[in-house]
This record gives C-alpha cells, sequence and structure tokens, in this order.
C-alpha cells in the first residue's frame, strides 16, 4: 500500500495480483483493515473493484474526503 501514489487508487484485486496471487483479495482486504497506521500506509486508497469506496478504520466519509483531497491537484497548497 505505501507504493500507490499520491492522488491514485487501486482495487483490491489488482493489488492482490501485483502481490502475485489475485486470489487473495480477501487477504488483502484484512491486511488493509488491520492498518494500525492508516496515515502513514494509505489504505484509504485501496477501493473496490469498479471504484466503489469499501470499509475504512476512519469511516468512508473520510476516505472519500482523503481521496478527493488527494486527487485535486488545483488546491494551490504548493
Amino acid at each position: 500500500m505505501i507504493d500507490i501514489p499520491f492522488g491514485r487508487t487501486i482495487s483490491y484485486g489488482k493489488l492482490a495480483a501485483q502481490m502475485g496471487d489475485v486470489k487473495k483479495i480477501r487477504a488483502v482486504a484484512n491486511a488493509v483493515s488491520k492498518n494500525p497506521i492508516p496515515i502513514v500506509i494509505p489504505c484509504h486508497r485501496v477501493v473496490g473493484m469498479h471504484g466503489n469506496l469499501t470499509g475504512y478504520i476512519g469511516g468512508l466519509p473520510n476516505k472519500k474526503f482523503l481521496i478527493e483531497l488527494e486527487s485535486n491537484r488545483q488546491l494551490g497548497l504548493f
């Protein structure tokens, strides 16, 4: 998860495939759900198959906020 670029998302299935076994989607989802430091290890960037938002330790409204914040590069902050 740490390698998912800022402003990008990846599905559980694609993340499992990158790890070598597309059948391990449940294992990936379990690891994401147990992330002890969700901002440092950006588990909010992992989404469902069609980009749908799924569980997040900080709550779905916060997951949506973080994804939108990261994808909006026109904030003029930097």
